[in-house]
C-alpha cells in the first residue's frame, strides 16, 4: 500500500484574472487523482471562489498582494490549501446566505460547502490564514490508485 504524498504550491498575484490559473491547476490534479471530469470542474469552481472570497474579503480587493495555494494529492484524498497574509479571518462569522435570497453573488461559500468535503481553519497560522479544504476519492477509484502504485496520478 502506497502512502505517498503528492504536493504542488504555487504563489500569485491577488489579481482576480489570474483566478483562472488556480483552476487549470485544481482541474488538472483532481483529474489526474481520479476524479471525474464533473467533480475536477467543481473542485476548480471551489478552490477558486475560496480565492476570490481572500482577494475581496480578507485582502481587501488589494491587487497587489499575494497568497499560496498548496495541492496535496494522496491515494484516497486531496487538500487544498489556501495561505493569505490578510488580517484573522473569524470562521464562524463566515455563512453562506439564504438561497431563497435571490441575487448575484454571495454563494461562494455554499458552493465550497457543497464540493468539498471537510473545511478548516488553522487557527496557529502565524501570519495571515490558512484555509484547508479536503476531498476524499471514492472508495472504488481510492483502491484502484493504490494498487497502480506511487507513479501513478
Amino acid at each position: 500500500m502506497s502512502s505517498s504524498v503528492r504536493t504542488l504550491r504555487i504563489e500569485i498575484s491577488s489579481e482576480p484574472r489570474l483566478l483562472h490559473v488556480l483552476r487549470g491547476v485544481v482541474k488538472y490534479r483532481a483529474k489526474q487523482a481520479g476524479f471525474s471530469d464533473s467533480d475536477a470542474d467543481c473542485l476548480a469552481m471551489a478552490i477558486s471562489e475560496a480565492a476570490s472570497n481572500v482577494i475581496r474579503h480578507t485582502l481587501g480587493n488589494r491587487h497587489d498582494d499575494r497568497f499560496a495555494l498548496e495541492v496535496n494529492t494522496y491515494p484516497d484524498r486531496m487538500e487544498f490549501i489556501l495561505e493569505d497574509t490578510g488580517p484573522k479571518v473569524q470562521p464562524e462569522s463566515i455563512r453562506p446566505r439564504a438561497l431563497e435570497d435571490v441575487r448575484p453573488g454571495g454563494l461562494g461559500t455554499y458552493f465550497i460547502k457543497c464540493f468539498v468535503d471537510a473545511s478548516s481553519y488553522d487557527e496557529s497560522f502565524p501570519n495571515g490564514n490558512r484555509l484547508k479544504l479536503v476531498k476524499y476519492l471514492s472508495p472504488k477509484v481510492a483502491d484502484r490508485h493504490e494498487s497502480a502504485g506511487p507513479d501513478h496520478g
